[in-house]
């Protein structure tokens, strides 16, 4: 049995509630909840994804590829399937299943991270072949490209509160942050962050960004205004 582990914390407190277990058929890669509609979550695996609406499994969904990352918007009305083929899988969600709507090209290896910006008005993927996308989600056509000064895969994303700029994570240990309406040129860089690789990334401002890491290090950095 492959299990996905719910467990409600308390505000008002420093203790975890019980922990409720969902047989999901098979083993989980990745979850997203849409946040305005937290009942609404949606759980990658191989061969599609899952959805739950609470506790309850709603659908299971099969795709014609092999599913390596996926997001669900905020308002959960779409969600993005990244595939192993580097495409991007955009649809819409109309109950409890989905609709197609695009295919986007632009990666050249397996999608390991997508992530809609706080404004919703982007989102940005990376891939294993270290290069990130951001893309202009109305038009669906790239916004900000040749990001690829990372020399390994890229971990994780992040987007600062007000949707100015993207902070990359790689397992080459760096931090790149680049200013969404800047030339990627004028990137900032935290070379070393984190040895083994960089795996979480969360701005608390926009201009601090939190980081973890392979090293089991979590470290705080201030970004420097352009």
């Amino acid at each position: 049995m492959f299990v996905l582990i719910i467990r409600r914390i308390s505000l008002h407190g420093d203790q975890c509630g019980d922990a409720e277990a969902i047989d999901i058929g098979t083993q989980p890669k990745d979850f997203s909840i849409a946040l305005s509609s937290p009942e609404l979550v949606l759980v990658s695996i191989d061969s599609g994804v899952v959805m739950l609406r609470g506790t309850k499994v709603v659908s299971t969904i099969n795709l014609e590829f092999t599913v390596s990352a996926s997001i669900v918007s905020p308002d959960g009305s779409e969600a993005i399937i990244g595939g192993q083929d580097g495409k991007l899988h955009i649809y819409s969600i109309s109950g409890d299943t989905l609709v197609e709507e695009a295919v986007l090209e632009k990666h050249r290896g397996a999608v390991s991270v997508i992530r809609y910006s706080p404004d919703f008005s982007m989102f940005a993927s990376g891939d294993v072949n270290r290069e990130a996308v951001v893309w202009d989600r109305a038009s669906r056509d790239v916004k900000l490209k040749n990001m690829l000064y990372h020399t390994a895969r890229i971990n994780c994303l992040a987007w600062s509160p007000d949707s100015s700029r993207i902070a990359t994570g790689s397992l080459d240990t760096c931090v790149i942050v680049y200013e969404i309406d800047q030339p990627v040129s004028s990137r900032s860089t935290i070379k070393g962050a984190h040895l083994g690789g960089v795996y979480g990334l969360v701005f608390t401002d926009e201009y601090s960004l939190v980081s973890s890491g392979e090293d089991a290090f979590i470290r705080v950095w201030k970004i420097t205004p352009p």
